[in-house]
């Protein structure tokens, strides 16, 4: 068979938290991909729309083993993002088939965004501008007090890119910066989510800090036991907590967090800028054409 009739490659995108697929459907087709947007992230839907792809571009829907496995053409599976904790990544190194990210593509954004939720917390932004738009004015010592955030200790858990560039901020702002949340008045969450992690920021790691700290989350959901967050907050251990990812997302309508005036939530944008998103979407399409053309993938 001459190289003009060889088949065109197929690749599967599994699911997109944007609009549309052109960015990485124009740097694919050019390559001379065909491409198929899966109708639903289920693994039904996903294990049939994956029957005969080359390749898999996943943001959030699980690649799974039975996924993975239902394309013996399958060589090589782009996650949209930097984790890999929605693909199984032991599968695809027994069979052969390459796992690529784009672990830098939004530090600056997650490091932006860490310190926003971080600092908002620390002023009592939400609760303030609440209190405003209720009728209230000026401060309220007894309710909502403030305390100087000079001489504050930031604890940055998770030391990869981001948690590196939000641990540089911080000292940035003349603040002590560790990595232990023992007597640490604001917590930063920037760690990867495996066996070891998962729930580990627990009664025990918040009873640790020092009395009204703050935490934040921009890692991931899970490694976050939010009953224990909930029960820190009623208690006073902590002043206020900034959640963008969590355990189930999208966040349930009867999460109680939804309803606090001491949690500020954001639906796992942390990462979003409009120049990220564009560059996330590039790289990932881009390092499954360098794979099939033998160049470097990300």
């Amino acid at each position: 068979m001459s190289a003009a009739t060889q088949p065109a490659r197929r690749a599967l995108i599994t699911d997109i938290a944007w609009p549309d697929d052109a960015v990485e459907r124009g740097v694919l087709e050019a390559a001379g991909f065909e491409v198929a947007l899966a109708p639903s992230g289920d693994e039904d839907t996903l294990t049939a729309a994956a029957e005969g792809a080359d390749a898999i571009l996943t943001c959030f829907a699980t690649v799974s083993e039975r996924v993975i496995r239902s394309s013996p053409k399958l060589r090589v599976v782009a996650r949209l993002g930097a984790g890999l904790d929605n693909i199984d990544t032991a599968v695809c190194a027994g069979l052969g088939v390459e796992v690529t990210r784009v672990p830098d593509y939004c530090v600056d954004e997650v490091a932006t965004h860490s310190l926003a939720l971080a600092l908002a917390l620390w002023r009592r932004l939400q609760q303030y501008d609440a209190a405003l738009r209720s009728g209230a004015w000026g401060t309220d010592p007894q309710a909502l007090p403030v305390r100087r955030l000079s001489g504050a200790r930031v604890a940055v858990l998770g030391r990869g890119r981001i948690g590196r560039e939000v641990g540089r901020r911080w000292a940035a702002l003349g603040l002590e910066v560790s990595d232990t949340p023992v007597d640490a008045d604001i917590v930063s969450l920037h760690l990867p989510l495996t066996d070891q992690t998962r729930r580990s920021i627990d009664e025990k790691v918040l009873s640790s800090m020092r009395p009204g700290g703050v935490l934040v989350n921009t890692g991931r959901g899970p490694v976050v036991d939010t009953d224990a967050v909930v029960a820190a907050l009623d208690s006073g251990q902590l002043a206020g907590a900034a959640l963008d990812v969590f355990d189930t997302e999208p966040l349930p309508a009867d999460s109680p967090l939804r309803s606090r005036g001491d949690v500020i939530l954001t639906p796992h944008v942390a990462f979003y800028s409009q120049e990220a998103l564009v560059e996330l979407r590039r790289r990932a399409a881009e390092s499954v054409v360098a794979h099939f053309a033998g160049g470097p993938a990300s």
